[in-house]
């Protein structure tokens, strides 16, 4: 029976993933106010679990403190969204080697079924359901790579592009790129497949500079 730390633990970790898929989807966005109170509520949990979520999503960097507004969700700036490119851009880079090393043809199959659902889900109009899907097919990137290293240093980093993305990207777009990533890959061209994951990853950089310009 687990103890009641473990118990506390395990509920702050829980309360810690809904309230960070929350903003990486946009249910909460940059600006937000979010106040301990209502969330608990919401997530049918006391305030304490809420109150050290929101600690551990601060450190993070998806929320801060206010001295007028109290805990918002956070706006990245200009350095914050060049680094996070940065850094996305040289752990690609890893992890596209990698998946060229491991991935099999379940793996390949597992890609296409994503780009699939992501396609059909912008034909339809879906595009909240769209930008899940695509958020979904680079999760599987990782967790194809078959690394517990690379997972973990990778996810944090993630979060946030998901979360800066969705904000900023047309998820229909993204798709013929997604496409260009699993042919590449099913090439067994390392190479090829970093080229093109450069490119993807400069293309996603292009459209958040104009945003940010509009």
């Amino acid at each position: 029976m687990p103890t009641r730390e473990e118990h506390a633990s395990s509920l702050r970790d829980s309360v810690t993933q809904a309230l960070r898929a929350r903003i990486v989807a946009g249910e909460l966005p940059p600006g937000t106010r979010v106040v301990e109170r209502q969330l608990a509520e919401q997530l049918g949990v006391s305030r304490v679990p809420v109150r050290e979520a929101l600690r551990s999503l601060e450190r993070e960097g998806f929320v801060e403190e206010r001295a007028t507004r109290g805990m918002v969700v956070r706006r990245l700036d200009p350095d914050d969204v060049e680094m996070l490119f940065a850094v996305r851009e040289s752990l690609e880079a890893v992890l596209a080697q990698r998946l060229v090393a491991v991935l099999d043809d379940a793996g390949l199959a597992a890609l296409d079924e994503l780009v699939g659902r992501a396609e059909g889900h912008a034909d339809a109009g879906r595009l909240g359901l769209a930008v899940a899907a695509n958020a979904d097919f680079h999760s599987a990137l990782v967790e194809l790579a078959r690394s517990s290293v690379l997972s973990s240093i990778i996810e944090p980093v993630s979060g946030r592009m998901a979360w800066l993305l969705n904000q900023h990207t047309d998820p229909a777009a993204m798709l013929a790129e997604h496409r260009s990533i699993v042919t590449a890959l099913r090439s067994r061209d390392a190479e090829r497949t970093a080229a093109v994951f450069r490119a993807h990853l400069a293309t996603s950089r292009d459209a958040v500079r104009r945003a940010g310009s509009a």
